[in-house]
């Protein structure tokens, strides 16, 4: 392949299609009673749709090849691996936190990698952020949330 482009797109060029083929052993159903396969055939069709349209563009592209080196010049990485960390240890401790705990403080440490807020703003629009998906996901969806150390308080 000319460019890493051409080679990612064609990457999740097969996996979309695999994820809409796949969708299907789940029923399709229809558009007033959808199956459970329904929305992941669509994630899966618009994934491959729009690796077709990456791929036409890189090829249209008459610019150079570029290392993987070029990719990174500039950028900060060690913030990139910081927020891995940080979503890894919100992963794991999610069930042990509870929902709102973590939530919170993965907010107030990701918004301190780039905002250049004070502590007290960057907290209150944690809160905000963290109340709001509460009461749209736990309170109007009924989506079960792990509760963790606040289990007998909400």
């Amino acid at each position: 392949m000319k460019n890493p482009d051409q080679t990612s797109s064609l990457f999740w060029l097969v996996v979309g299609i695999g994820i809409a083929l796949g969708s299907l052993r789940y029923g399709f159903g229809d558009f007033l009673s959808p199956g459970a396969g329904f929305i992941t055939f669509f994630a899966g069709a618009i994934l491959s749709l729009l690796s077709i349209c990456l791929f036409i563009a890189s090829v249209r592209r008459r610019e150079p090849r570029k290392g993987l080196g070029k990719l990174w010049e500039g950028r900060e990485v060690g913030k990139v691996f910081y927020v891995i960390l940080l979503l890894t240890v919100y992963t794991l401790s999610l069930k042990f936190l509870g929902f709102l705990i973590a939530t919170f403080l993965l907010l107030v440490l990701l918004f301190r990698i780039k905002a250049a807020y004070r502590l007290l703003k960057i907290v209150l629009i944690a809160l905000l952020i963290t109340a709001g998906t509460y009461l749209v996901f736990q309170v109007w969806l009924k989506v079960q949330l792990p509760k963790g150390l606040l289990q007998g308080i909400i």
